[in-house]
């Protein structure tokens, strides 16, 4: 049934889905080394996942969590990477598959927030920032 549902959408209304739950998931993604993966991390990342592999299927590049990092974590815009078409020869690359591959359930908190609500005092550390453009451009 959701496969049927799914073929019935336009184009323009799978990429508006699909830039909404990429968002979303660039939102948690910014916030996951203070605050970890928080109640609905993996449901926002099986969405954008599901939702990226329908956004390939229609022939059309996909955008890397960085990307959705700026966009859904800090309100850049990504227009210029929106409705691109991949090439003849071009495999799709699924960046939520990346993601949880190379990330889920790795990235731990710097921030303690129990201890931080005890004491009060502020804190520090230094943490990664999840990236799946390193395995495709390998920079």
């Amino acid at each position: 049934m959701r496969y049927l549902f799914r073929n019935l959408l336009k184009d323009k209304t799978v990429e508006k889905i699909y830039l909404k739950v990429g968002g979303a998931f660039g939102c948690d993604s910014s916030d996951v080394a203070t605050m970890g993966e928080c109640t609905f991390f993996k449901i926002h990342l099986n969405r954008w996942g599901n939702w990226e592999k329908e956004y390939a299927k229609r022939g059309f590049r996909t955008i890397s969590l960085d990307k959705f990092i700026d966009y859904g974590g800090y309100g850049k815009p990504i227009t210029n990477l929106v409705g691109i078409k991949r090439e003849k020869n071009e495999n799709p690359v699924f960046h939520a598959d990346l993601y949880a591959k190379h990330y889920l359930g790795k990235i731990k908190p710097v921030i303690d927030l129990e201890k931080m609500m005890k004491d009060g005092k502020s804190q520090s550390g230094t943490y990664i920032n999840p990236s799946t453009e390193i395995f495709v451009t390998g920079k």
